[in-house]
């Protein structure tokens, strides 16, 4: 029986793969800026943890952007295991939270999604690819691999973006209804009766 989805599904999974790794790796930078930036005083610990974190953002950027350049899925050999060790620190990390501080950290808990989200992608593409190559040669169909890459996009960004959002950038983040206010700008009239438009003398 022959699969003519299979274009399309592994055109897909591509995107897929990539987009969760790219939001991944965005995620891990935000990590590694609260470890490194977070606090006045950082510890070792947190040091280790903040250029891990840097680390594997900076090469999850960089493998989704090579990757998506290729058009495949490059380094598979190597990327699957370093995905599924991030995974693995990243649970380590969550349940670290919950246990010692009753907390989940948020943050974690989306790169744990998003890089689990990258691995079974990748290792689907992969045992295609070693059985019948996927339908790789074949070409896939535009409208549903844009409908599917759309879907893809509003799935990983309703995982990334609370995880961005709980860091310590996001957390510092001036909200969108402020920009282009001047600081403490309620607070200056009432200091000034002069910028008091309802003080009268």
């Amino acid at each position: 029986m022959e699969r003519k989805n299979h274009p399309t599904l592994s055109a897909a999974t591509l995107l897929f793969v990539y987009f969760a790794s790219m939001a991944a790796g965005m995620v891990e930078l935000s990590l590694a800026a609260g470890y490194l930036a977070g606090t006045e005083t950082v510890t070792p610990g947190q040091v280790v943890a903040g250029v891990a974190t840097l680390a594997g953002g900076l090469a999850f950027l960089a493998w989704s952007l090579w990757g998506l350049h290729r058009n495949t899925l490059v380094l598979a050999r190597y990327a699957l295991p370093v995905l599924a060790m991030t995974a693995a620190a990243h649970l380590a990390a969550t349940v670290a939270g919950i246990s010692t501080q009753r907390l989940l950290n948020v943050s974690h808990f989306a790169a744990l999604g998003l890089t689990l989200m990258a691995v079974a992608g990748a290792g689907w593409l992969r045992r295609q690819h070693k059985t019948n190559d996927g339908g790789a040669h074949g070409q896939p169909r535009t409208g549903r691999l844009l409908a599917a890459a759309f879907g893809a996009a509003v799935v990983v960004a309703s995982v990334a973006t609370p995880g961005l959002a709980a860091s310590m950038a996001g957390q510092h983040a001036v909200p969108h209804g402020e920009h282009g206010q001047a600081p403490h700008e309620e607070s200056g009239r009432g200091s000034n009766p002069a910028l008091d438009p309802g003080h009268h003398h």
